[in-house]
């Protein structure tokens, strides 16, 4: 996985080990990636939106990121975040194997022209799908407004007062979301969606609260949108539908 953009690429036998052990990935024909994304004064870059061959991860506020169930041989990976220079990787997967990478982006600035438009207008083509699922009235809607109205920091506090849903911590110490309305009665862990996107491996807490402009929460199969009932996820579960603002 040669490419002159990313760095550090190096294997941890112990790191592996445990992801190995954790995730399954060993007994597996997919492949997986994990590291963390940078800025080129070493700072790590939160939020970055990291795909390939469909799947997304998001990185969080340490710039860590993690995707699973990735086809192997040749892939690309596209690396965006806003105010940084697009970045297209291309890597080669292994079955059964989970490598390591780190992703260094370039700040791109920009002098923009002005210009004038209305947020409300904007905010509702954002979220047509949102107020197309709320109509349908199955599941848990909280626009911006309502958001606000619960007076909370994070989104896993918002998580505690919907039924059917429950926190744990994982072993990094971070919120993980449970929910004991899925098909068969189990207790798993719901598929997560940022911007109409499946998110494997997104916290609920990885995205701040202020960038949220909107959340559907679906504690079971029943009334998950046909778009979100995603063979390669686990909509059985429940799905968490995340909208973030725009900017402004």
């Amino acid at each position: 996985m040669a490419n002159r953009n990313c760095v550090d690429q190096l294997w941890r036998p112990l790191v592996l080990s445990a992801v190995l052990a954790s995730s399954g990935i060993a007994q597996t024909t997919s492949a997986a990636l994990f590291g963390t994304v940078r800025d080129t004064a070493g700072a790590p870059v939160s939020l970055a939106r990291l795909t390939l061959s469909n799947v997304l991860a998001i990185s969080d506020s340490t710039g860590r990121f993690f995707l699973a169930g990735l086809p192997t041989g040749q892939g690309k990976l596209l690396v965006r975040r806003l105010g940084f220079e697009p970045l297209d990787l291309s890597l080669s997967l292994f079955a059964g194997r989970a490598d390591s990478l780190t992703v260094v982006l370039t700040l791109l600035p920009q002098d923009l022209p002005g210009v004038t438009t209305r947020a409300d207008a904007l905010a509702a083509v954002q979220l047509a799908s949102f107020y197309r699922h709320r109509q349908a009235g199955v599941g848990h809607f909280l626009d911006r407004g309502e958001i606000e109205s619960k007076h909370v920091q994070r989104l896993s506090d918002i998580m505690r007062r919907i039924p059917g849903m429950r926190l744990s911590s994982d072993r990094a110490g971070r919120a993980s979301l449970r929910s004991g309305r899925s098909t068969g009665g189990r207790d798993c862990a719901p598929d997560m969606w940022i911007d109409g996107v499946r998110a494997p491996g997104l916290g609920i807490d990885d995205i701040p609260l202020g960038d949220v402009e909107a959340i559907e929460i679906y504690g079971g199969p029943a009334g998950v949108p046909p778009e979100m009932n995603s063979r390669l996820g686990n909509p059985g579960c429940g799905v968490v539908v995340i909208w973030t603002r725009l900017p402004g």
